[in-house]
């Protein structure tokens, strides 16, 4: 297994992050569907949610068109990604719904126990500290608060790594940095082993680790001693 190869840096470019915004507004529908049937599952449709690493902001947006009751912040440490996030709220009239705000992984602008639903997707392997952040999931969720955290993991088949850079490349081949994007990302991400380790030394409970393709999902579950509210 190869070491990991850390991919934290803030994306400031303006034309590279409209090309990832307007790319994600093409194609992002099936994984926006895929998430919010994880959300439903776990019976979450009204409450405060919060999108850590939002980017152009396309899952929040779509989960909050999907489910009116639910009140987003969204955050991100890129300012030039915050705001390409409000302009696509505002062209879906969503602007007054979702706040969009630059911040930290590490320091959610939430209060303890405030938030009924934490998501956090492709962003995990930016973070090189992702115990501090489990954590601080763990500090701002209400008790029984539902999470979903998706990502890529290292340690995924070689062939189907391959086989999803081809098709990336073949997706993002209009802009020359966008088409690395895919396997560095997978080169910056934790393995299964990492991550479980992770979630184990962190105060963040009754989780779940599962695969699908080359992604990792991390969802909460509900406790057999109690409802989704710990009631």
């Amino acid at each position: 297994m190869k070491p990991r190869i850390s991919e934290s840096e803030i994306i400031e470019d303006q034309e590279l992050a409209e090309y990832y915004s307007l790319m994600a507004k093409k194609y992002m529908r099936i994984p926006c569907q895929r998430v919010l049937k994880r959300v439903l599952s776990k019976e979450i449709e009204r409450g405060r949610a919060i999108d850590v690493g939002t980017g152009p902001g396309i899952f929040p947006i779509f989960i909050s068109k999907a489910l009116p009751k639910i009140q987003f912040e969204a955050i991100d440490l890129s300012p030039v990604m915050i705001d390409l996030a409000r302009r696509n709220a505002a062209e879906e009239a969503l602007g007054n719904r979702i706040r969009f705000e630059v911040g930290s992984a590490y320091s959610l602008p939430c209060e303890d126990h405030s938030i009924d639903l934490l998501l956090c997707i492709n962003t995990l392997h930016h973070l090189d500290r992702p115990i501090d952040f489990f954590n601080e999931a763990a500090r701002v969720l209400k008790e029984g608060g539902g999470f979903v955290i998706v990502d890529f993991h290292r340690d995924t088949s070689p062939v189907m790594v391959w086989i999803f850079d081809l098709l990336w490349r073949a997706f993002f081949r209009g802009h020359p940095r966008a088409r690395e994007g895919f396997i560095e990302s997978v080169r910056s991400s934790y393995t299964l082993e990492e991550s479980r380790a992770f979630l184990d030394h962190s105060r963040l409970k009754h989780w779940k680790l599962y695969t699908r393709t080359v992604e990792m999902w991390i969802e909460s579950v509900i406790p057999k001693e109690g409802n989704r509210f710990g009631e």
